[in-house]
């Protein structure tokens, strides 16, 4: 995500991660890692 592109014959900067996108991704991945361990504990132990 680092690289700059060249849109229309002009060079863009490179697309940057926000905090907002990084929580949404960090979200997107804890919940479902978590709900899918609670349940194989609950089906196990």
């Amino acid at each position: 995500m680092k690289t700059a592109k060249q849109i229309m014959g002009q060079m863009a900067a490179a697309p940057r991660m926000t905090k907002a996108a990084a929580l949404l991704i960090a979200t997107g991945l804890s919940v479902p890692v978590f709900l899918v361990l609670t349940l194989v504990e609950a089906l196990v132990f």
